[in-house]
């Protein structure tokens, strides 16, 4: 059996392949490591204003990795290829540099209509190689449009090589004025001399949408800011003070804790009349199980009310967690929310749901919440995609752990696989998963992405399940085409 390091080496490399849409050398080219699941916060992501939510999916790798965005709009039957938009870019043409490698929905400039963020983490910004960028579209009753569009770099800090500004993003209402303010990781950026240690940038709302001349730059809260910590590498936002501000938790995936290199860390800055604060800001590592090398926790974040008590709880994945004797299996902590704010008391830890425990499951790469059986208490759906089904290695699938209220309980927690088209090898479906209301029918619906889909004897290609229904970009109405290595839905998001 490999070792422990090893192991967690070889998962690592796959990633960062996939990152920069590279196949790794005798493996299929795998998901960024960016989650869609922050997006279960934000206010919405209704473009179109219609009462259907719509789904964004990031195509990274499309046009030899310049990358897009493909918009996917809802209806009375759910999600439809109808009406479905391509955008390669705003602020003056394509963005090379993995455009749709993150997105974040909410309403900027409070005109009813959501708004789209979506990061550009390797573009070069003034020679500045991966300083990266964010573009913005904004919401109209014919969908999204490049009108008024906007481009953002890095806020509050010079713009950096390998900074990677826009690996993350998430939305929420920072400082309570009706407007949704954008939060941006850029988990590369060096603070001090100290290389990787991440920051985040808010840029907040207004009527003219938003505006960066009164935006933040927040470096790591709670703890010493440290070489490599990657500091923004995900981001999800929730009231978990019940205060009717929204607050916002940054992971730091990279952390050292008490000597366990990349043990992984969360942040916690809270909202204010004022916007983001780092007063009281709290630290936490991983609850409900042992603080180890490598487990990577704070990776993927989500938010839901689990309880029902008001307040927003956390789910923080791990997904390089070793279980017993299950290399990389994964698993997923869980803060809960109160009038103080987030704590550790009652936190627990979530091991694959509804299957088996097994090596290289990656339980945890993505979450995200919703109320999927509209019994009032939000549940946390975490996608494993290198699980194995039956025989089908790197199928990938998705844990559904029910919320009550006593919190999130592994009764009734069950497992999905792809959905829509067939589960074959290396699929990796559950690499992505987001959540909305697509039907409009009260009901919280799933999306769930397998980039690693090959579409006929495409390789790669990407598909994304919504329903019932398998969307790839040879889908009737859907712009593009499926060409190899665009890993469509490898970022899809919703919030409905």
């Amino acid at each position: 059996m490999t070792t422990r390091r090893t192991a967690r080496l070889l998962a690592l490399l796959l990633l960062v392949a996939a990152a920069l849409a590279v196949p790794a050398a005798g493996a299929a080219a795998q998901p960024s490591g960016t989650a869609a699941a922050a997006a279960a916060a934000s206010a919405g992501a209704d473009f179109d204003n219609d009462g259907f939510a719509d789904l964004a999916v990031g195509v990274p790798g499309e046009n030899d990795f310049a990358g897009a965005v493909s918009v996917l709009y809802g209806s009375g039957g759910g999600i439809t290829g109808a009406g479905a938009q391509v955008f390669t870019g705003v602020g003056g043409g394509p963005l090379v540099g993995s455009f749709g490698s993150a997105v974040a929905a909410g309403d900027f400039d409070n005109d009813g209509f959501a708004d789209l963020a979506a990061g550009a983490r390797f573009r070069t910004v003034g020679g500045a190689q991966a300083a990266g960028s964010v573009g913005v579209l904004y919401g109209s009753s014919d969908g999204l449009t490049t009108a008024r569009g906007q481009l953002f770099t890095q806020v509050g800090g010079a713009e950096e090589q390998s900074d990677q500004f826009g690996s993350a993003l998430a939305t929420g209402d920072f400082n309570d004025d009706g407007f949704a303010d954008l939060a941006a990781g850029a988990s590369g950026e060096n603070v001090n001399a100290r290389t990787g240690a991440g920051a985040v940038s808010v840029i907040y709302g207004s009527p003219g949408g938003l505006a960066a001349g009164v935006g933040q730059l927040f470096t790591q809260v709670g703890g010493a800011v440290e070489t490599g910590d990657e500091f923004g590498a995900a981001l999800a936002a929730g009231d978990f003070d019940e205060d009717g501000v929204a607050d916002l938790a940054v992971g730091a995936p990279g952390e050292n804790v008490a000597g366990a290199a990349a043990a992984g860390a969360v942040s916690v800055l809270y909202g204010s009349g004022g916007g983001l604060t780092s007063a009281g800001g709290q630290l936490f590592t991983q609850v409900g199980g042992a603080i180890e090398a490598g487990d990577a926790f704070g990776h993927t974040l989500a938010t839901g009310d689990f309880n029902q008590d008001g307040a927003a709880d956390l789910g923080a994945g791990a997904p390089f967690e070793d279980v017993g004797a299950a290399e990389l299996a994964g698993a997923v902590s869980v803060l809960y929310g109160a009038g103080g704010g987030l704590s550790a008391t009652g936190g627990r830890l979530f091991t694959q749901v509804g299957g088996s425990v097994e090596d290289f499951d990656l339980f945890g790469m993505a979450l995200a919440g919703g109320d999927l059986d509209d019994d009032g208490f939000g549940d946390l759906i975490a996608g494993a995609p290198w699980e194995r089904v039956g025989t089908i290695a790197l199928a990938g699938v998705l844990s559904v752990i029910r919320g009550s209220a006593a919190g999130l309980t592994t009764a009734g927690g069950h497992v999905i696989a792809q959905v829509g088209g067939t589960v074959e090898v290396d699929d990796q479906f559950g690499a992505e998963v987001g959540t909305g209301d697509f039907d409009n029918d009260g009901i919280t619906d799933l999306a769930a992405g397998a980039p690693a889909e090959d579409v006929g004897s495409t390789f790669n290609a990407g598909a994304v399940s919504a329903g019932a229904s398998l969307f790839t970009q040879n889908s009737p109405g859907v712009p593009g085409t499926a060409e190899n290595f665009d890993s469509f839905g490898g970022n899809a998001f919703n919030a409905g």
